[in-house]
């Protein structure tokens, strides 16, 4: 993989993991309920998921390349709908409420197992997963350094975002939420933006 795809993988990563998502609101409310400290356990149960998902993918996109390169190249421009929906659908949803309200505390293990539960318990990630990473793989290349490279790279660009949006509705809540739709606007243009960059880097053959 080279240098110029793995800084092209990070921008784009950086746009989509920003997009608030079911673990990223989880987080939030987790951050507001019990504190910054015990939402790292939950970002932690987030991305020990998202892993997981990643490698199913992994061996999913392993099936495919090792089968057919043109089956390949279709699962390419699926991938591009699929985020040209994902972001349309997101700039027309109602932001989601989160309430501010203290709670009792909590384990760390449950915290965890929550961020787990509700990552895994997201189809759309494995989706989301299976539309964006063949847009920077080079099926004549090992496919399991590549992903070795992409997998850790999006998992951390993942547990920052949440981390960043659990640190951040502490001291901005109230602006939060009555920004919450621009929020959901911003995210489906740049979902809507990323769709159209990866159409354009599948013409070119990348």
């Amino acid at each position: 993989m080279s240098i110029e795809t793995w800084i092209a993988f990070v921008i784009a990563s950086l746009i989509l993991t920003m997009t608030p998502g079911p673990s990223i609101l989880l987080g939030v409310v987790h951050s507001l309920n019990f504190g910054v400290k015990k939402t790292v356990y939950t970002a932690l149960g987030d991305i020990t998921a998202n892993f997981l998902q990643m490698i199913l993918v992994a061996i999913g996109l392993g099936v495919i390349i090792a089968s057919s390169e043109l089956a390949f190249l279709v699962i390419k421009w699926f991938g591009v709908i699929t985020l040209l929906y994902m972001g349309i659908k997101m700039i027309m949803s109602k932001p989601q409420i989160i309430e501010n309200t203290k709670q009792e505390s909590i384990s760390r293990k449950k915290m965890f197992t929550s961020g787990f539960v509700v990552a895994a318990g997201n189809p759309k990630a494995i989706i989301f997963f299976t539309a964006f990473f063949p847009q920077f793989i080079d099926p004549q290349q090992s496919l399991l350094l590549q992903m070795s490279i992409l997998c850790p790279t999006m998992a951390l660009l993942d547990f920052t975002w949440v981390m960043i949006y659990a640190i951040s509705a502490n001291k901005f809540f109230d602006r939060f939420q009555s920004n919450a739709s621009y929020i959901n606007k911003f995210s489906g243009s740049a979902l809507i933006g990323a769709s159209g960059f990866l159409a354009m880097s599948s013409k070119s053959g990348n």
